[in-house]
């Protein structure tokens, strides 16, 4: 029998990383698996043949990818394209929802489709879960009520449950994670975390760093740790921090960074639920172009923006958006919570009970088992076959 033949997209840094990690379970179930896709280099480093590096397509908001239309059109062809010409059995999309949404309708169900963290729809207004139900992808959702929204609009929906999960058990804890990056082990730490895309690093480092300067004078032995997932975010970064002062410890492990924090400054996201599984508390930002805002205030259903707060329906992280994100207002905020250890108590709790419904660890894996599942029910389901 041939092997099954998967094309993975994932787009941004974090897709790179959550793919990667789908791949490496991929690989155990099924060593003679063959890979393609459309990634970065830590997909190539499990083992993917990437034809394409996608961690640096990522926009934000709804009027970036207007003005990068053209852009945007000549990379979805040129994916649609590959996967055409790859035959593949299995096309596994990951996240990156604005672009892998456009693929998924390109290619119309002429191959068997796993979406790995769909896009959200609880969230937002409107009838996106019944629009994506009917491409007829296997969705592996990896929040609870994603895949409860997803199934009362009737689609094929499993939740395997979120990566986050995992982190507890292979992050290291904070003194040896202050060992490895060189952090002070008494001292405060303050992690800054702007975003992984370029946009965001352009919107919310520079606020940082003015905060962190306000942080430094209210608690001078606090220390300042930025983690750098990939080397074109280094570049982006080392601009603005090399000379800056408190010193900005530069480093390229994020986890690491997440444990020997006492408090985060983070964009809201990914990272905050991560934060979250951790039990680290955070101070979570984020500003949208003014347009983009107006318009994601129209579509939003839920009251939150940091995904903690949203599954837990409460405040338990502050959150600081838009004209309400700037230094002075990072700075007390994260001063707050340094000074007052009860409050980060209750908060780490706090964070905790949600990360207790992010599910079991092992969500690669058994989004990996739905995958191969999918390849192995299907007789023929290559294009063109």
């Amino acid at each position: 029998m041939p092997p099954l033949r998967v094309f993975i997209v994932a787009g941004e840094i974090s897709g790179d990383m959550q793919a990667a990690d789908l791949v490496d379970h991929l690989r155990r179930r099924d060593p003679g698996i063959s890979l393609v896709g459309v990634g970065g280099a830590r997909m190539a480093a499990c083992g993917v043949r990437c034809l394409m590096d996608s961690t640096t397509w990522g926009v934000i908001g709804h009027v970036d990818p207007i003005l990068r239309l053209r852009t945007y059109l000549r990379r979805l062809a040129r994916v649609v394209a590959a996967i055409r010409a790859e035959r593949p059995d299995v096309l596994v999309l990951v996240d990156f929802p604005a672009f892998n949404l456009r693929v998924a309708e390109r290619l119309g169900g002429l191959v068997p489709v796993a979406y790995y963290s769909p896009p959200l729809v609880s969230v937002r207004k409107g009838d996106r879960a019944r629009r994506i139900a009917r491409l007829r992808m296997r969705l592996l959702a990896t929040l609870r009520p994603e895949a409860e929204a997803y199934a009362a609009a009737g689609a094929d929906v499993t939740f395997v449950g979120h990566p986050g999960a995992d982190l507890p058990g292979h992050a290291p804890d904070p003194p040896q994670a202050r060992r490895t990056l060189g952090l002070p082990q008494g001292d405060p730490v303050v992690g800054l975390l702007p975003g992984s895309r370029l946009q965001e690093i352009r919107a919310h480092l520079p606020v940082m760093l003015r905060a962190a300067v306000l942080i430094a004078e209210a608690e001078p032995k606090t220390a300042f740790v930025l983690p750098v997932p990939a080397e074109e975010i280094r570049r982006a970064v080392e601009p603005l921090t090399e000379d800056h002062r408190p010193r900005i410890h530069v480093v390229n492990e994020i986890y690491a960074a997440m444990r020997a924090a006492d408090v985060l400054v983070t964009a809201t996201g990914t990272a905050t639920i991560e934060a979250a599984a951790l039990g680290v508390p955070m101070v979570a930002v984020y500003r949208l172009p003014l347009v983009s805002w107006l318009i994601a205030t129209r579509i939003v259903a839920v009251r939150h923006a940091a995904l903690p707060n949203i599954l837990a329906r409460r405040e338990i992280v502050p959150e600081l958006l838009q004209d309400r994100f700037t230094a002075p207002a990072v700075a007390a905020a994260a001063t707050r919570l340094l000074r007052d250890q009860d409050r980060r108590e209750t908060m780490r709790r706090d964070l905790l009970a949600v990360a207790a419904g992010l599910g079991p660890p092992g969500a690669a894996g058994r989004a990996a088992e739905e995958v191969l599942r999918l390849g192995g029910s299907v007789a023929s389901g290559a294009i063109g076959r």
